[in-house]
C-alpha cells in the first residue's frame, strides 16, 4: 500500500456514515452508516490491505461503534438512533440489545474505557457506563445532563461532553453509580456550534471544531497557552468560502493533530510548532464526516452532508454514496 495515496474501499454503504473506530490489536476497522449497517474490515495485509469481514444490519440507523476485548474475545456495541445499545452477534450474524432503551434518542457515542466498560452519550444528555463481559453488558452508572449531547470524548481520567447551548463539561472518571463527579461547564470557546472535541493525547487540554473553519485548543491549567486557528477556507476573489471542520483525531502519543472538513480535505497540524505540516489532496466531491487515527493509519469516511444546510428536505432528493478511504501514514 503506498503511504502517500489513500487507499479506496470498493465494498462500503452508500448512505451517511455516522462512526469508525479501529481495533488495533486485531487489526479490525468497525464502521456504522445511517442505514443500519455496521461493517467489518481487516486491515494491513500485505497481499490484500482491506477486506470486508463481515456486515450486519439493524432495522434503524446506526448512530456509533466501540470495539472491546474480553477473555481473548473481540467485541462490538453499536448505538442506535432510538436509544438502543446493541451487541453484535458476529457467529449469528445479528444484534442483541444489552437492555430496552436504555436513552431516549440517538446513542451518538460509544467511547472504550478501562479493559471492560463502554461510555456512552445520548442526544437526550443521557450518560451511560456499561460494565461488559463476555455474554452480556450491564449499566453501573448513569446521569442526565442539561441539554442534548453532540459530541464527547475521553481518557483514563477524564470524560469532556459538548453540550447544546454551546456549553462543555468535564468531570473526572470513574462516575459513581449515580453519576455523580462532575468537575466543571464552561462556555465554549467557539462562537458557533461545535462539530467534535477531542481530549490532548497527554490529558492537559482538549480541541474542538466548529461550523465556521475553526478549531480552539484549550488548556485546563495554564490558559496562556490557548489558542485558535482558521481552516478549511477557500479564498477566491473578493470572497472567502468557510467550511465547516467536522472530524478531528490525534495521532496517538503525540502533538500532531488532524482536522477533516466539509471541503472534502484533511489538514495536519503540529499544535507545538501551531504550524500546517500536511495537507491531503480532496478525496471526492462530499464532506469528510469522520476520521479515526492509530499508530500507522488514517481511515476516512466522506458522505453527502448537503442536508444539513439545505432549507428543505425532501426524501425524493438522491444524495451521493458515502465512501471509506485508508491513509498509511
Amino acid at each position: 500500500m503506498n503511504n502517500t495515496e489513500p487507499l479506496r474501499l470498493l465494498d462500503v454503504s452508500h448512505d451517511y456514515i455516522s462512526d469508525i473506530c479501529f481495533d488495533t490489536e486485531q487489526s479490525l476497522i468497525a464502521v456504522t452508516a445511517w442505514d443500519g449497517s455496521l461493517s467489518i474490515y481487516e486491515y494491513g495485509n500485505e497481499t490484500e490491505p482491506v477486506r470486508l469481514l463481515q456486515r450486519i444490519r439493524h432495522q434503524y440507523p446506526l448512530l456509533s461503534c466501540c470495539i472491546i476485548h474480553i477473555n481473548n474475545t473481540t467485541q462490538f456495541f453499536v448505538g442506535t438512533v432510538q436509544g438502543e445499545v446493541l451487541r453484535a452477534l458476529c457467529e449469528e450474524d445479528r444484534f442483541v440489545s444489552i437492555e430496552e432503551n436504555p436513552a431516549q434518542l440517538g446513542i451518538i457515542r460509544m467511547l472504550p474505557w478501562r479493559s471492560n466498560c463502554i461510555i456512552a452519550g445520548s442526544w437526550d444528555g443521557t450518560i451511560l457506563v456499561l460494565e461488559c463481559s463476555e455474554f452480556s453488558a450491564t449499566i453501573t452508572a448513569k446521569k442526565k445532563l442539561e441539554g442534548k449531547i453532540l459530541s464527547m470524548d475521553c481518557n483514563s481520567n477524564y470524560l469532556i461532553l459538548v453540550l447544546t447551548g454551546n456549553k462543555i463539561e468535564w468531570c473526572d472518571l470513574p462516575l459513581n453509580r449515580d453519576g455523580m463527579g462532575l468537575l466543571k461547564r464552561v462556555d465554549s470557546p467557539l462562537k458557533y456550534q461545535v462539530r467534535d472535541i477531542k481530549l490532548t493525547p497527554n490529558s492537559d487540554g482538549y480541541v474542538v471544531s466548529s461550523i465556521d473553519g475553526r478549531v480552539a485548543v484549550e488548556y485546563f491549567e495554564d490558559s496562556a497557552k490557548q489558542f485558535a486557528f482558521r481552516c478549511h477556507r477557500m479564498n477566491l476573489t473578493d470572497v472567502q468560502f468557510v467550511f465547516p471542520v467536522d472530524t478531528l483525531g490525534f495521532e496517538p502519543n503525540s502533538d500532531i493533530l488532524y482536522t477533516g472538513g466539509s471541503d472534502g480535505c484533511i489538514s495536519g497540524w503540529n499544535l507545538t510548532t501551531k504550524r500546517k505540516i500536511k495537507q491531503f489532496a480532496k478525496f471526492d466531491e462530499n464532506s469528510v464526516v469522520k476520521i479515526a487515527v492509530n499508530e500507522g493509519y488514517i481511515c476516512v469516511a466522506t458522505s453527502d452532508d448537503s442536508f444539513k444546510t439545505n432549507p428543505t428536505f425532501s426524501q425524493d432528493v438522491d444524495l451521493q454514496p458515502s465512501s471509506l478511504y485508508l491513509i498509511k501514514l
